[in-house]
């Protein structure tokens, strides 16, 4: 067990490097020796656990994906909440740090290229692309219910993309501007245009 352990903090700590040398240098700076030198480790043990730069690439970007959803999912657990309480602190979760972050940015730009060559890394994207539309959905689809309405499973899809989409736009924006954008401006535009593409209330769209 406690070797277990320890591999897996080995192996979390090389991911960390990974993202670390991606955001401050680029992607193409993310050579075995480099990230050796940043998680200060020979490289001989990212071969030994990672196999490969291509390994090590995808477990860095599989690691970043997944903290970008469970930053957001994470403040939706429990049952204290509306469905409509439930939508808008996710929307509100996907427009704060640590998802609006100018590394966030970075390292979403510099892993975008290569899922287009690299059927592994198209994938990782896919899963988590899926998982957050999904989540999207779900939260749409109680919030629309607990006001009333029945969309079809075509208009629930449709709206879940959009607003996903509205998020992702405003993302890139804030990301990009962080010393001259209002954090709660963001929000409250990103809440506003979602209240009103779903045609439902939402309590802080107004803020």
């Amino acid at each position: 067990m406690a070797t277990r352990r320890a591999g897996n903090d080995r192996e979390s700590v090389l991911i960390d490097a990974t993202l670390t040398c991606i955001a401050r240098e680029g992607i193409s700076a993310a050579t075995v020796r480099n990230i050796a030198d940043y998680a200060g480790v020979t490289n001989g043990l990212i071969r030994f656990y990672f196999k490969s730069k291509d390994g090590i690439l995808q477990a860095a970007y599989r690691r970043f994906l997944e903290r970008l959803f469970e930053a957001a999912h994470g403040t939706i657990d429990g049952d204290d909440m509306t469905a409509c309480e439930r939508l808008e602190r996710y929307l509100l979760a996907n427009l704060s740090p640590p998802i609006v972050t100018p590394d966030s940015l970075l390292l979403w730009a510099n892993f975008l290229p290569l899922t287009h060559h690299d059927n592994a890394m198209a994938d990782i994207r896919r899963h988590w692309y899926d998982r957050t539309t999904r989540a999207f959905r779900d939260l749409i689809h109680e919030a629309l219910k607990e006001h009333g309405h029945s969309p079809s499973d075509t208009e629930l899809q449709r709206l879940s993309i959009a607003v996903n989409g509205l998020i992702d736009g405003l993302w890139i924006e804030g990301a990009l501007s962080t010393e001259s954008f209002d954090i709660h401006e963001l929000q409250a535009i990103g809440l506003d245009a979602a209240a009103r593409l779903l045609d439902i209330p939402l309590s802080r769209s107004s803020a």
